[in-house]
């Protein structure tokens, strides 16, 4: 009897919703658990490369790749492959497709700010922002970009477009992936941040199914995201460069990917994607 026979005659698995909803609480928890594991630690969370930062990062990538696996196996009882997060050899190509749909339009973002007078000069010596570049891109990698794309576009998107049409999915996602967000973030900083960390986070997530929708594979959502937020937290809270023009940046070079990214990622790819019908998640 093979495993496909097994899940056939074996009790029914959970019902849609029920998997969404564990699998959102367990980011929750994660997430919670980050927070109270910086409490133990005394430490600022996510500081600059401290060890609170590099704590938050192995509990992320472990609990959060531990969530989907188990998830997986025991509530969706389908293969990993069905995430569409591919092995190396076929991973770089959607990487960096998706790492060029942010920096090529923050190019020409950054070419505007320049223009209009905005000036970034760095602070410290180059050695120290390459080792510092280096440092910061391994930790958003294990923090931010894997862990969360893999629940948000990878698990959620993959058991949504089940159901419904991939924009629909898009959009079921984000809005899964705002509250989420947005939601830490009033835990850790009161409600006065809902009107700056809501639409980024909704803005972002949005972008990023998009990605999902257009490659087809994970490892493109991965690449927008690590390299937005590694040029985000290199410019403005590493204090690697002093930035004159913080507003005009904020509006050029990091507003431009949001709006042009989908679109670089299209004609790279010289597709379009797959918007409507929902995709039939196999068991083998």
């Amino acid at each position: 009897m093979n495993d496909t026979t097994l899940r056939e005659v074996g009790p029914a698995r959970p019902g849609l919703p029920l998997r969404i909803a564990v699998v959102t609480v367990g980011a929750v928890l994660i997430w919670v658990a980050i927070t109270l594991a910086n409490d133990l630690l005394f430490a600022e969370p996510g500081g600059r490369g401290n060890l609170a930062h590099w704590t938050n990062a192995g509990i992320a990538v472990v609990l959060g790749t531990a969530l989907v696996w188990a998830a997986r196996r025991y509530l969706d009882r389908r293969p990993w492959s069905g995430l569409g997060l591919t092995g190396p050899s076929e991973a770089w190509w959607p990487l960096l497709v998706g790492a060029l749909s942010w920096l090529l339009p923050a190019a020409l973002g950054l070419g505007f700010a320049l223009a209009l007078g905005v000036s970034i000069t760095p602070s410290v010596p180059a050695s120290q922002i390459v080792l510092s570049l280096v440092l910061l891109t391994v930790l958003v990698l294990l923090y931010e970009a894997l862990p969360e794309e893999l629940i948000f576009r990878g698990y959620l998107f993959r058991n949504l477009n089940t159901a419904m049409s991939a924009w629909l999915a898009v959009f079921a996602q984000a809005a899964l992936f705002t509250l989420w967000g947005t939601g830490l973030w009033v835990l850790t900083g009161g409600w006065e941040v809902v009107a700056e960390r809501m639409p980024l986070f909704l803005g972002m997530s949005v972008v990023l199914g998009c990605l999902r929708v257009v490659t087809g594979n994970l490892w493109a959502c991965v690449g927008f995201h690590l390299v937005f937020q590694v040029a985000a937290q290199a410019l403005l809270s590493w204090d690697l460069f002093e930035v004159n023009g913080v507003d005009t940046v904020m509006a050029t070079v990091f507003l431009l990917p949001f709006a042009l990214g989908v679109t670089v990622a299209m004609l790279f790819l010289r597709d379009t994607g797959s918007w409507g019908g929902r995709v039939p998640d196999p068991s083998s």
